[in-house]
């Protein structure tokens, strides 16, 4: 039997616990992933001191604020937790990452939105509700001298991307190079966004498991003289040390872009492998992936209902199918391989979530997966040696031509008659689905091992 038809331990173990999950879910016991979400002073106008987590989103008239609170100041100070999303006055001055501010709102559950339970899936990601603040209902406080621990990865992310801003890059090209590099989205474009979310390509604008794999493929090649590996000390020195290199390097990536859950998961499955490989020991891939999968569930639950967490997984698993399928491949096949299988694997939630089809994904792939690669690379070159004379200068430019290019083929792709279908389907209907491509996999296995 082929490896992705083999039973895998840890597939066993992570099967009852997703199963867990889901029960605890809908009965709410034996605990209720929802409970640090119950919070007793929902509907109350009330003044509370928060301090702000992550980059203010600007919409039309407000700016979306996420929140941790501290305390309510009324006559005296309550001391509470839990996290909000507040819409704040775009007339205010917005805060930075890790200032805390005081805010007198109304904090409420999330409604229904047609068929759509929006305050489930806030509470599902541990956010307690909204609120609304004008200007005059909002004060910010002085800034803390020291920065929360877990705040770190943010304010480096963003010093990282003013760094980038710094270097007189073109306004579009530095919101795609922003996103594609350190996963920074709030400089994007919309007309960008749109192009890159039409064309098939918006996964690239997610800093996620395809970015991690560039930096895992450039350190193997440098640390390994692009496979040809002189004997300069003993074999088991030498993979302790080329891991120990790659794991620090995967998870330094990790904090620049603000440990971003793609990210991490994708970082945790190299991890996995690289450990393997140091201690001499060839774990299955789909025995990584469902350990990644199931360390990430032990630590978070509710990190099942996360969209990109079952996206990211939906698209390692078609991928690694295909590849154990499929044995006569070169380059130009792998890519072809990898866009169809990824495409196949995540379509049902693409469909279920989205309601659209992107009609035109192989050959947005086939042409923008190579200038994305060179972007990364560009960006992450930028942000070491941009400051430098002449050589800087020339990686600026490149790298800003690179960008260009890859927004020009998006946008040209958007453009091409058909390029969108738009599909709604139900959760049944994705699961039916989700059974067809198991089967066609299953299908594809057996007539290629005759």
């Amino acid at each position: 039997m082929g490896d992705w038809l083999r039973v895998h331990p840890m597939v066993v173990l992570l099967l009852p616990v997703i199963a867990a999950i889901l029960l605890c879910d809908y009965l709410g016991e034996p605990f209720n992933l929802m409970r640090d979400t119950e919070f007793p002073y929902i509907d109350q106008n009330l003044t509370y001191r928060a301090i702000l987590t992550d980059y203010p989103s600007p919409r039309n008239k407000t700016s979306a604020l996420p929140l941790r609170l501290l305390s309510i100041e009324q006559s005296s100070t309550i001391p509470i937790r839990g996290k909000i999303i507040l819409y704040l006055d775009s007339a205010a001055e917005m805060p930075s990452i890790g200032d805390t501010i005081l805010i007198r709102t109304r904090i409420k559950r999330g409604g229904v939105l047609g068929d759509f339970d929006y305050g489930k899936y806030l509470r599902r990601q541990g956010i307690i509700g909204t609120g609304y603040a004008s200007a005059s209902h909002y004060r910010l406080l002085r800034p803390s001298r020291h920065l929360p621990f877990t705040l770190y990865p943010r304010y480096i992310q963003h010093y990282l991307q003013r760094r980038l801003a710094s270097m007189g890059f073109a306004p579009r090209e530095l919101g795609t190079l922003s996103a594609i590099t350190l996963g920074y989205k709030e400089d994007l474009a919309p007309e960008t966004k749109r192009a890159f979310q039409v064309s098939g390509a918006a996964h690239l604008l997610a800093v996620s498991g395809l970015h991690t794999g560039i930096i895992y493929a450039i350190l193997w090649n440098i640390l390994t003289l692009f496979g040809y590996r002189k004997p300069f000390y003993q074999e088991r020195a030498k993979r302790i040390a080329l891991s120990v290199v790659i794991l620090f390097s995967l998870w330094a990536y990790a904090l620049i872009t603000g440990f971003t859950p793609s990210v991490v998961r994708a970082a945790l499955m190299a991890s996995i492998a690289q450990l393997g490989y140091m201690t001499y020991r060839s774990a299955s891939a789909f025995n990584t992936v469902a350990a990644a999968a199931f360390f990430i569930l032990i630590l978070s639950p509710r990190s099942l209902f996360s969209v990109s967490f079952q996206l990211s997984f939906a698209a390692v698993i078609a991928i690694l199918a295909a590849v154990k399928t499929v044995r006569y491949r070169n380059p130009f096949t792998d890519l072809l391989l990898v866009s169809i299988a990824a495409w196949i694997g995540t379509l049902p939630l693409t469909l279920y979530y989205f309601g659209q089809c992107s009609n035109y994904f192989l050959l947005t792939n086939s042409i923008v997966i190579l200038l994305s690669w060179l972007s990364v690379l560009g960006g992450i070159a930028c942000l070491f040696f941009g400051t430098l004379p002449v050589i800087g200068t020339a990686l600026i430019f490149l790298t800003q031509w690179t960008t260009r290019l890859m927004n020009s083929a998006t946008g040209w792709i958007e453009s091409l008659p058909g390029s969108l279908t738009r599909i709604t389907i139900t959760p049944l209907t994705a699961v039916v689905l989700y059974g067809a491509i198991i089967l066609f996999f299953t299908g594809l296995f057996l007539l290629t091992k005759r």
